[in-house]
């Protein structure tokens, strides 16, 4: 069956969303077995980009960008997704990461509106609903009840990270670097992210070698499932999905997390945890047929010209 660009692009972003979901199981498995949360990323993000390397090596894809793309690459590593990575897990020091998670994503409203005013995409009502209805069942889904676990200085570190990752969201879709292959340019995020976070790690003391197999495992993981396979698939469906449809699609991450939750940490759930998951399957649904009417209104109006 051959899909066409926007059904696989809509495909692409939800796998990266559910690739994403895999985080909180990894991150607690590395925490219990010796690594720190600076640590942690600092590992995932070196062995991405060594493999990545190793991957491109050997399909002969070559490296070479120009000047101006690694500014932009650069930018879109330090001041998105690194800086993402790090106020998010702080924050969870701070107050319950259900809530935290919650007050993340206020990254799909920040991409949409600065999608909308800075870079004139338009948008409609139906997108809009559908991403009010997201958040909704986000709130369900790893917020509500949670108020207890509420800090300012945790749900102000938590808000800034949702804003670092809708830069990251807007600057490789808005700027020159959309064009590169998607592994090279994760792979320059990736290498950035590692040269970042060991600088970080070295002046703050967060460089902790004190782990074992169990949390080598748990990085190769989520090295494996977020850098080489969900940040590929977003950077790809990027190319044909506008950033403000793709952030209401990724908020198919918090419900995957709660199926390996329950699958396997044998995590309870709560009635509020069904309906966030209904009003989040709805918003997808919702967006996607959305897109593919889009689609379908163009194709027809291209071969009525």
């Amino acid at each position: 069956m051959c899909l066409n660009q926007k059904t696989r692009g809509l495909i692409l972003i939800v796998l990266s969303a559910a690739s994403f979901g895999l985080v909180p199981l990894c991150a607690k498995i590395a925490y219990a077995n010796g690594l720190t949360p600076y640590s942690f990323i600092l590992f995932r993000s070196i062995i991405a980009a060594g493999a990545l390397f190793a991957l491109l090596k050997q399909r002969g894809t070559g490296l070479t960008v120009k000047p101006g793309h690694l500014a932009t690459l650069f930018k879109a590593s330090f001041f998105g997704y690194c800086m993402m990575m790090i106020t998010l897990y702080v924050s969870y020091n701070y107050m319950a990461s259900g809530v935290a998670t919650t007050v993340h994503f206020v990254y799909p409203v920040a991409t949409m509106t600065g999608a909308v005013l800075f870079h004139g995409q338009r948008t409609n009502s139906q997108k809009i609903a559908a991403l009010l209805v997201s958040l909704l069942g986000i709130y369900f889904l790893v917020g509500a009840g949670g108020s207890a676990g509420f800090s300012m200085k945790g749900a102000s570190l938590a808000f800034v990270s949702g804003l670092f990752y809708a830069y990251y969201i807007l600057t490789v879709s808005y700027s020159e670097i959309k064009g590169l292959n998607s592994f090279v340019l994760v792979f320059y995020v990736s290498l950035f992210n590692a040269l970042t976070l060991f600088i970080i790690c070295i002046f703050t003391g967060q460089l902790n070698l004190d782990f074992n197999a169990t949390a080598l495992f748990s990085v190769l993981m989520i090295t494996l499932a977020v850098n080489i396979v969900g940040m590929v698939a977003l950077q790809e469906g990027l190319k044909v999905i506008n950033p403000s449809t793709a952030t209401i699609l990724s908020t198919f991450e918090p419900l995957t997390s709660l199926v390996i939750g329950v699958a396997l940490l044998n995590e309870t759930v709560s009635w509020h945890h069904g309906a966030g998951s209904v009003l989040i399957l709805i918003s997808v649904v919702w967006v996607a047929l959305s897109e593919k009417k889009l689609s379908r209104d163009l194709e027809s109006l291209e071969q009525g010209n």
